[in-house]
């Protein structure tokens, strides 16, 4: 922080972006647009931009960190500290140069303790937000300083915020981004990739009938979104089932329709479709040596795929956790292991026969 702040009194000098102070409304208290004490946390300054224009030439992100949270009208952005209002941003403009041109006193800006609160506990950001799905975020920082309990991506906490990523999916897909977006999802815009906003936890190559909250519970169970709004025992029943659908003996589909003839019902409620459209589908969740070739190769490409740059295959080991989930390049740039968040303490090169 002291290196940044050094950097910013060097650009005071300089020129200024465009950005400008918005006119202070007399009295201003007419408008309620005196800071409060609430803005002090970056979790709720972040919920204020969920309305923030998607043109505009700055990220909330970057608002958030320079002490702003929105007011509206279109660009209108208000520092929790001092109060002081900028609106009418440019591109190339920084938002906390900005702030430290036009409100040189902040003491926020000035590296004082005005209570600025990097991190909510979980209930709480649950309880304060009317249902919707949000999660502990601390300053938005780099991986590299990243703690566990912490969202990868605090921008996406809200449904509505990964919802608005969805802009491009793919037309052709069977997954529809409200589903995706309510189970912490959001598009990464490449294919069909998606990522969760709190465990970095990546999933691609839908198919017809995926649950994206069972998907989520099947590769990430440890991710703390997912259990606090589903529950451990949900998790625990699609881990359970997971497991067994690798370990069941081979039978014939027959005796598999017969078996589980007493869960069609359930099968109906959450796809909204009849077990005969769903054959493929209760197949791949009920026994795993019946998939087709075509299923099991996209499984076996799923597996050793890295799940950080969903690109190249898994080649590491953490330790002490023992996950095998990322390629060489990713798994250097990680400190916490994406599937257990657990602290990696040491790598072991795998090789995949």
């Amino acid at each position: 922080m002291e290196a940044f702040w050094g950097l910013v009194n060097m650009f005071q000098s300089a020129a200024m972006g465009d950005a400008a102070p918005a006119q202070q409304p007399e009295p201003r208290a007419a408008r309620r647009r005196l800071f409060e004490a609430s803005m002090r946390s970056v979790a709720r300054r972040l919920r204020t931009f969920q309305q923030w224009p998607r043109t505009a030439p700055v990220s909330a992100r970057d608002l958030v960190e320079a002490g702003f949270f929105y007011l509206g009208p279109g660009d209108e952005v208000q520092c929790f500290c001092c109060g002081g209002i900028l609106k009418d941003w440019r591109p190339g403009d920084c938002p906390m140069i900005e702030h430290l041109h036009f409100f040189p006193s902040c003491k926020y800006l000035s590296g004082e303790d005005v209570g600025n609160q990097e991190m909510l506990s979980l209930q709480e950001i649950f309880d304060t937000v009317d249902g919707q799905f949000l999660s502990v975020l601390q300053g938005i920082v780099s991986e590299e300083t990243a703690q566990p309990n912490e969202p990868e991506y605090p921008e996406m906490v809200t449904e509505e915020m990964r919802l608005s990523t969805f802009e491009n999916w793919p037309q052709n897909s069977s997954m529809h981004p409200e589903q995706l977006a309510r189970a912490g999802f959001f598009y990464t815009g490449r294919g069909d990739v998606v990522r969760c906003f709190y465990c970095d936890g990546g999933v691609r190559s839908w198919s017809f009938g995926d649950d994206p909250w069972r998907e989520h519970a099947k590769w990430y169970p440890e991710c703390e979104f997912l259990l606090h709004s589903r529950g451990r025992e949900f998790v625990n029943s699609v881990q359970a089932t997971f497991s067994s659908t690798l370990l069941a003996p081979r039978h014939s589909w027959d005796q598999t329709e017969q078996d589980s003839s007493s869960s069609q019902g359930a099968v109906q409620r959450e796809t909204g479709t009849s077990r005969q459209e769903m054959r493929s589908v209760w197949q791949k969740e009920s026994d795993e040596s019946q998939l087709s070739t075509e299923e099991q190769l996209r499984r076996l490409r799923e597996e050793r795929t890295c799940k950080v740059c969903m690109d190249k295959d898994v080649s590491v080991v953490f330790v002490p956790c023992g996950h095998l989930v990322a390629c060489e390049e990713c798994a250097l740039n990680l400190r916490l292991c994406p599937i257990c968040r657990a602290g990696i303490q040491g790598r072991v090169r795998a090789f995949m026969s």
